[in-house]
């Protein structure tokens, strides 16, 4: 071993000097030497890495074998040797900028490593993305189609994350970075996973497209297919989180919707699908969570909804759902008693109704359904009335600390005013002779649902042993392929599935999984169906 360090050492002591002679050109023998010469220690392999990179720029007919040495030593068990080899692909880069998308590749692929390995791959990708952004995310979005365990999601992790926001995420001064980005970000998600949507999604939504009408549409048709709004919806569906997948979807583009982009076609959906299944979805675990989501959606979305087909089929809908959450009154109410009401759900039900009502004042033209209407209306009026006194006195700390409250009723209670306004102020305009839809309601939740969500990614291991690089020479500076992967093929820019599989966010069947990977919540005997990508 240390005759073989010597031997190395001696040989860089050579390379060096005559780079400073300018006579490197006639020891090509040395830096081949260098290359071939077998090795056993870690720092003679370390050693030689340097040596490949210091010198490589000098020997252009050696490059390929050099790279393909170097690559060797970024697949070394030894952790130490492996970094060393890592951290000096990007002077290969410095060297040869027609090198950038190959090295990108490679360091990509790298990625699949778990810790600190990892960590040293995404340094390193960066530094080589400032080198060249456009041929730099070619090159690491070339890898989006591997089959590597783990890989894709750290990939889409990476790119949508952190580089493009790089430079404070000014691409647009490289020509065509930008619409890249765009066009595998929408790839992506014709089958992805929930993690990958939430992770893409955000960075189209914040693209110059999303300031466009042009552009919001095409970001609220993408969502369109995720959901399958033209399917039925199923909340027990074996192997799926319909109802998780239709709320985070959704969610993304409410900030889309708007006069020239209405929401009429998702209201309808809601109102027909949605909440025919209403009982269906309170069995799941957290089902009034998800039905209290659902209905703060419908809420928002009927805001943006005109020009609805069949308007009083949709507004009974609504209406009927409405009367389950504002009973009529007891015989033996008790007026100092407050009554137990749903206000936040109310609250969703009641604007939603408003807001279509006012499209079909022929709704409540009928004697008896006004009579029962007002009779709920007013016995809901006088339950607020109860709370507001409630709220009062624990306000005033007669019933107790606000401090000693849980945090989601501490969460309750700040709102509580404003959804107590909101009741009062719709059922004013409802009660009145003939009903008026005339009052603006800001409701109590905007702010919180109107923005785009995240969620935490699904960390998955990868194997143990890493899959070997590969990369192709799509960048037609060798005119070979330098390293090829087991089927013997040249991999290229990331291209997604087409046909009907990919139209969602996957199928279960061989491919397997959902979107937690681990089989669906619901309790129906269904087929898989619909589904996240695995």
């Amino acid at each position: 071993m240390a005759d073989l360090l010597n031997v190395l050492y001696d040989k860089y002591m050579v390379l060096s000097a005559a780079v400073y002679d300018n006579k490197i050109s006639e020891h090509s023998a040395e830096y081949l030497d260098c290359i071939n010469s077998p090795k056993e220690d870690p720092k003679e392999k370390k050693l030689t890495a340097k040596i490949i990179s210091q010198f490589y720029k000098h020997f252009p007919a050696l490059q390929e074998q050099a790279l393909n040495a170097l690559l060797d030593f970024c697949e070394e068990t030894d952790g130490d040797v492996r970094i060393c080899a890592m951290k000096e692909l990007p002077h290969l880069c410095k060297e040869n900028k027609e090198n950038v998308m190959n090295i990108a590749s490679v360091l990509t692929q790298l990625l699949q490593l778990e810790d600190q390995d990892h960590l040293v791959a995404c340094n390193l990708l960066i530094q080589v993305f400032k080198e060249d952004k456009l041929n730099a995310a070619k090159g690491i979005l070339s890898n989006l189609g591997s089959e590597v365990e783990g890989l894709r999601d750290k990939i889409v992790n990476f790119v949508y994350k952190r580089l493009v926001y790089i430079g404070n995420g000014t691409n647009e001064d490289v020509p065509g970075l930008s619409e890249l980005f765009e066009s595998v970000g929408k790839k992506i998600l014709l089958d992805c996973t929930a993690e990958e949507f939430m992770t893409v999604m955000p960075y189209l939504v914040s693209l110059k497209i999303a300031k466009t009408w042009e552009g919001q549409k095409e970001l609220i048709n993408l969502v369109e297919q995720k959901i399958e709004i033209n399917e039925k919806f199923d909340p027990l569906e074996e192997g799926t989180y319909n109802a998780d997948r239709l709320i985070m979807c959704v969610d993304t583009i409410l900030p889309l919707f708007s006069a020239v982009n209405q929401s009429t076609k998702f209201l309808v959906y809601y109102c027909k699908e949605v909440l025919s299944q209403w009982h269906t979805i309170g069995t799941l675990d957290d089902g009034e969570q998800y039905q209290l989501r659902l209905l703060r959606q419908l809420a928002l979305l009927s805001a943006c909804s005109w020009k609805i087909e069949n308007i009083s089929e949709i507004v009974e809908q609504v209406f009927d759902k409405l009367k389950e959450y504002m009973p009529l009154p007891s015989e033996d109410v008790d007026v100092n008693k407050i009554l137990n009401l749903n206000f936040t759900v109310v609250e969703c039900l009641l604007y939603t109704f408003h807001k279509l009502a006012a499209q079909c004042p022929e709704f409540l033209t009928n004697e008896e359904r006004i009579a029962d209407f007002r009779l709920r209306l007013q016995y809901f009026a006088r339950g607020v009335q109860g709370c507001k006194r409630g709220l009062k006195r624990t306000m005033q700390g007669k019933l107790g600390s606000i401090e000693d409250l849980s945090e989601t009723d501490q969460e309750k209670v700040k709102i509580a005013p404003l959804v107590f306004a909101n009741i009062n102020l719709l059922i004013k305009d409802l009660f009145h002779k003939p009903p008026l839809y005339k009052s603006q309601v800001r409701l109590s939740f905007k702010d919180e649902v109107m923005t785009v969500p995240q969620i935490k990614p699904n960390i998955r291991k990868s194997p143990n042993r890493h899959t070997p690089i590969t990369f192709d020479s799509s960048n037609g500076t060798s005119g070979k392929r330098l390293k090829s992967n087991k089927a013997g093929e040249d991999r290229q820019l990331y291209q997604p599935p087409s046909g009907k599989f990919s139209s969602n966010f996957g199928r279960t069947g061989n491919r397997g999984g959902s979107w937690n990977r681990g089989g669906g919540r619901g309790r129906g005997s269904r087929g898989s169906g619909r589904n996240w990508r695995n």
